[in-house]
């Protein structure tokens, strides 16, 4: 899997993050002890904004299943170094679906940071 010429995964990664992380401000979302929605129980061994973070980047580079994405993440060194903490191919799967309300919020809290108005309205 390659990103391309470029950019170097790390810098991706790191954009990726970036832009997640001004997407939940402008959304007015915030994390509370790791959660980004509100849940009993102790703070997460992997913070919900990393998960999401993750689950964004299977997509940007198009991996079409869960387990190639987690068999490339477990030997990728820099995945490994900026990811550590990684959660079981399920438990990734049910957090992401955990999230995904979260992707409407967020995908019109990025069409306000461009200007570019709602995007259900495009």
């Amino acid at each position: 899997m390659s990103i391309g010429t470029a950019l170097e995964l790390e810098d991706v990664v790191i954009a990726v993050y970036s832009a997640l992380d001004d997407a939940l401000a402008e959304a007015g979302i915030r994390a509370c002890d790791g959660k980004l929605i509100p849940r009993p129980g102790p703070a997460p061994e992997v913070d919900d904004r990393e998960v999401l973070c993750l689950a964004v980047l299977e997509e940007i580079l198009g991996f079409e299943s869960d387990h190639q994405y987690q068999e490339w993440l477990h030997v990728n060194p820099t995945m490994r170094a900026l990811f550590p903490r990684r959660l079981s191919r399920q438990n990734f799967a049910d957090r992401r679906a955990l999230l995904t309300p979260l992707i409407a919020r967020l995908s019109l809290a990025f069409c306000e940071m461009a200007g570019e108005g709602s995007p259900l309205l495009a």
